[in-house]
């Protein structure tokens, strides 16, 4: 009780200090705008995340047509990968050949650089990439990163963004 107390608020402190929680207009879509957004950017979309000055960007593979307002709301960025497209090769590739690889600590989609990330022990980040490179597995979609340091499990705090399609 007392550490769910202490994490709830630790949470908050977190909340209130982030100046992109306490951006004047901040945007949270309503379930009709998340619809629309997905509907109109369809296989284009790359993901949404909160931006540094509160705004949220939406990551899209290509230009799409948004409702003005809508699009006024959010930052668009182009990037290489749609959601779609990083779900397939984490799931199909990653997940099948390398979940229970001792050289890998941990694998998940990062939306905001667009790439798998795959995390390995400082000594085993090598031998991770060599795993991808020796089954001749496309590593563009792929950022490896040492694990500095143990998994600690922390609240997640809602930042406004649509999930995924409804």
């Amino acid at each position: 009780m007392h550490r769910t107390i202490t994490a709830i608020a630790l949470s908050l402190a977190l909340l209130t200090a982030h100046p992109a929680a306490n951006a004047s207009n901040p945007f949270a879509p309503t379930e009709s705008q998340c619809a629309a957004i997905f509907k109109a950017t369809g296989d284009k979309y790359a993901g949404m995340w909160l931006g540094e000055d509160g705004k949220l960007v939406i990551g899209l593979t290509s230009p799409v047509e948004l409702d003005p307002e809508t699009q006024q709301m959010l930052h668009i960025t182009y990037v290489r990968y749609s959601m779609a497209e990083l779900q397939r090769f984490h799931k199909q590739v990653v997940i099948k050949n390398f979940n229970n690889n001792q050289h890998i600590a941990g694998s998940q989609i990062d939306y905001k650089i667009n790439r798998i990330v795959i995390t390995a022990q400082k000594e085993n980040l090598s031998k991770a990439k060599e795993l991808f490179e020796s089954q001749g597995i496309d590593t563009r979609f792929v950022r490896f990163e040492a694990q500095h340091t143990t998994v600690t499990f922390m609240p997640l705090i809602d930042d406004g963004s649509c999930k995924g399609p409804l």
